[in-house]
């Protein structure tokens, strides 16, 4: 039986405990081997993004060295990588692996959008975390952003070490 391996794709700015919560369980229902988070890059044309060094860093920090949460940095710092660049790069990388792509069911029906969209839904196989479900769903990287911009607390939103590094580095004031 071949590796089953998952590949988390998003900007992580900052990582929440919502993205580790729902991993955790991603992990544990579909039985899989281990999951990489994939950080877009710089390029990646998003409000307040933040340098992926930064936000390597915090994935670094929210989990540690743990053998079933990784981070695969593939983004080309100098050109805007697609996510058919993207899943092309995973399919060389881990071809012996069984390969899923985990997105919000947000950014699941957006994909008919994309550059090979017909590939995409075609080739690959997804597991789509639907962001309405579970306790954590209130939480994301913009409430925090918003939340720190305002001084407000927001120790229950994102891990102690990930909150420590981004005082520490005055992020997103």
């Amino acid at each position: 039986m071949r590796n089953r391996i998952g590949f988390f794709g998003g900007c992580f700015n900052p990582v929440t405990n919502a993205h580790l919560q729902l991993i955790e369980k991603v992990l544990e229902k579909e039985k899989l081997e281990r999951v990489y988070f994939v950080p877009m890059g710089d390029l990646y044309a998003k409000k307040e993004l933040i340098s992926l060094s930064h936000r390597i860093k915090m994935l670094e920090l929210a989990f540690g060295n743990q053998d079933k949460m990784q981070i695969l940095n593939i983004s080309n710092t100098n050109q805007k990588t697609s996510a058919i660049d993207t899943f092309q790069i995973i399919d060389e990388k881990f071809s012996e692996a069984e390969r899923f792509f985990i997105m919000g069911s947000d950014n699941f029906e957006k994909i008919k959008t994309w550059k090979n969209a017909e590939e995409l839904t075609q080739k690959y196989q997804y597991i789509v975390l639907d962001r309405e479900k579970g306790d954590m769903k209130h939480i994301s990287s913009t409430l925090v952003r918003e939340k720190i911009k305002q001084g407000k607390n927001v120790e229950d939103l994102i891990p102690k070490q990930v909150l420590e590094y981004i005082e520490q580095m005055k992020l997103y004031k």
